[in-house]
């Protein structure tokens, strides 16, 4: 079981299908992996409503951390 205290970042990605191709690869070999996933847009409820994603390239709006 990965927990925060025994866990290690194996790499980040910004690109889902890549982080998909990652953890298959880890399964097929029988290693457990977590991943974290990080929004980069404004997390904060005041602002985040009145804010949106204008002039945001959205293939860089979420990082992918994956850990074994």
């Amino acid at each position: 079981m990965i927990t925060f205290f025994n866990r290690r970042e194996l790499t980040v990605t910004w690109d889902p299908a890549r982080m998909a191709e990652i953890r298959n690869i880890l399964s097929d070999h029988g290693i457990e992996s977590m991943v974290k996933t990080v929004d980069f847009r404004c997390t904060s409820h005041n602002v985040s409503t009145y804010s949106g994603t204008f002039g945001l390239n959205r293939d860089y709006l979420y990082t992918y951390r994956i850990y074994v």
